[in-house]
């Protein structure tokens, strides 16, 4: 089956902490690239190419679960849309919403060439539906740089028209076959678990229109040879599989087992002359381990290829045996405990040391590898951080700023200090409760002579470390506390990396309440956006908010500004841009510094990515 779905409460490792061949290509291009990504969240920018490729994907597998008989050159683009469940798949226990055997039949088409005019045709029609639908997600994510008028429609539809070539010879195979081994499941209207898309219902059992009898025909060759791809409605990454064990994920694009064996094949709306080429014949690798490992190692992949569908070449890749796939398994699994369940936090365990540029001609052809051992640091997005290119030379280090009138003292990133010791005593205690986990909730005044601040349990995650003699009366002792404020109140919040221990008031040390900061400014260049309110394809969870990082001459500073604080210039807000942050809280995210918006913060955009 080419779809392992597993329920996330029966799920042995996150979501968040499973290998993936995109993952594991990018590690081994640049370990210090992959920890900016994966560990410091700093993903680059997305570009137009990038859309390209999911147009032309989405175009071909709308044609793809077509056919002649149901759906003629003219009829509506979405005639065929599959209902979809709450996970954004296709409806998979009922039949409501399918539209196929509802479609009148016609006697269809008899010639490849005319079912070539058809299928381009098809193409034709998906093409501006499917343009404008990825051209809306793409503007709507504030990581873009560029718009659908950066777009070429005659090289999609050319790339579209190539991918249709590739299948139907396919489908002139599985012809000259007599509908290869299958043939007679197919007449007997017998379906797999989980159906190639054709707009009939996954528990469908009556025949196939084109079902015949006799030689096979070549409506009954186009529904055979049909191969499995993510169905062009769901959402993405909704039909991926996953290993046995959870710790690796992957989502094929088209696999064929029409002729009993099984293909799988990756499409690239490019022109495969450049380095990625190298990935993608290990990427392909990886699948075909992956299909062993969901199977038993008992199914093997007997053929790999790419489609370029820019330069229109197929290349054959070859399939990994027993023995490949044993060595894929041990360098998987020894990649997964380094990078997931023993990897270090710390920068100096990743070296800025990128894998030579390999170089390739169009169709994915190896000619060579570059004489530059740092060619591949030219384009990084990380390059303005990192040590092989500008190592933060040109980014914002400022002492204050002019804005609007007012001189504002601007704190670097390595100067944030978001956590604290503080002592004094304890006033106004509420009984501290304590769930099943350990943690804990409370709250008391802290009591500095005649200064007092209010401490208390962040919302999540709780603190676990405090001292049970902790009373009205006592002196104690805050380690990693975290300092805030509210409408200009300050306060101490406490998380699971907090203690509370009791001391002789002698023995008190840490922050004075009077010269507590709470609060800065900071300015810094936009590496990442994380989340948006505004977002109409928003995929994160929890409260509406704006989360980016930026980062300044020193390091990366965190910011997000929660739904009532959004100031409307966010919106304009893009990758590369040089903004301030004035008068932002203190406040942390999983254990990084974060700046964090009240209602008196401003944010200004000082310089735009193109100026």
């Amino acid at each position: 089956m080419p779809v392992q779905i597993v329920d996330e409460d029966d799920l042995m490792v996150s979501k968040f902490k499973r290998l993936s061949a995109t993952s594991l290509i990018q590690y081994r291009n640049c370990p210090r690239s992959w920890y900016h990504q994966r560990i410091e969240f700093l993903r680059g920018p997305q570009v137009p190419a990038m859309m390209r490729g999911h147009i032309v994907e989405n175009v071909v597998s709308r044609v793809f679960r077509e056919g002649p008989m149901l759906v003629s050159e003219t009829d509506e683009w979405d005639i065929l849309q599959s209902p979809l469940d709450d996970e954004n798949r296709p409806v998979r226990d009922s039949g409501d919403g399918y539209n196929a055997p509802d479609i009148q039949p016609t006697t269809g088409l008899e010639s490849i060439e005319s079912l070539r005019a058809w299928a381009r045709a098809r193409c034709d029609v998906h093409l501006p539906h499917v343009k404008q639908l990825h051209v809306e997600e793409f503007e709507d994510n504030p990581m873009s740089i560029g718009s659908g008028e950066d777009l070429d429609d005659d090289l999609m539809q050319q790339m579209a028209y190539a991918t249709i070539d590739f299948h139907i010879e396919e489908v002139e195979r599985c012809l000259q076959m007599n509908g290869g081994p299958k043939l007679s499941d197919f007449r007997a209207g017998l379906r797999p678990d989980w159906p190639s898309p054709d707009g009939f219902p996954y528990d469908w059992s009556l025949p196939h229109p084109a079902a015949s009898t006799g030689d096979c025909t070549l409506m009954e060759a186009w529904e055979i040879s049909r191969p499995w791809f993510v169905d062009p409605d769901a959402g993405t990454f909704s039909l991926g599989t996953i290993h046995p064990e959870h710790w690796f994920w992957g989502e094929y694009d088209f696999v064929y087992d029409w002729d009993g064996n099984i293909s799988i094949i990756d499409l690239k709306a490019a022109m495969g002359d450049n380095d990625r080429s190298a990935g993608y014949v290990f990427q392909l690798e990886i699948y075909a381990w992956l299909w062993w490992q969901t199977h038993d190692r008992t199914s093997q992949v007997s053929n790999l290829r790419i489609w370029y569908a820019g330069s229109n070449q197929v290349k054959i890749i070859e399939a990994p045996d027993q023995i490949r796939l044993a060595a894929l398994d041990t360098e998987l699994r020894e990649a997964y405990d380094a990078l997931f369940v023993n990897r270090s936090e710390n920068v100096e365990d990743y070296p800025a040391e990128p894998a030579p540029v390999q170089l390739f001609e169009a169709g994915g052809k190896h000619v060579g590898t570059s004489e530059n051992p740092l060619e591949r640091c030219i384009g990084c997005d990380h390059r303005s951080i990192c040590p092989n290119g500008e190592n933060r030379s040109g980014l914002p280090m400022l002492e204050s700023l002019q804005h609007e009138g007012r001189n504002w003292p601007i704190t670097p990133s390595n100067r944030l200090q978001t956590r604290i010791d503080i002592c004094g005593e304890v006033t106004g205690l509420l009984s501290p409760q304590s769930d099943d986990q350990g943690n804990i909730q409370i709250k008391f005044n802290l009591q500095q002579g005649v200064d007092r601040v209010e401490v208390k349990n962040c919302f999540f995650p709780k603190p676990k470390r405090i001292t049970r003699r902790i009373s009205n009366g006592s002196h104690v002792r805050v380690k990693g506390g975290r300092p805030t404020e509210w409408n200009l109140t300050p306060s101490v919040e406490l998380d699971d990396l907090s203690e509370i221990e009791i001391i002789d008031p002698e023995d008190a040390d840490g922050e004075s309440i009077v010269g507590m900061v709470t609060a800065g400014s900071v300015v810094g260049r936009v590496m990442t956006i994380r989340d948006t309110t505004w977002q109409k394809f928003r995929s994160s969870s929890g409260k509406p908010k704006w989360r980016l990082t930026i980062q300044d001459g020193a390091g990366s500073i965190d910011i997000v500004a929660y739904a009532f604080a959004v100031p409307p210039s966010a919106r304009s807000v893009r990758p590369g841009d040089e903004i301030a942050i004035l008068n932002g809280v203190y406040s942390e995210f999983f254990g990084r510094p974060e700046i964090k918006f009240q209602k008196n913060t401003r944010l200004a955009i000082l310089k735009r990515r193109e100026d």
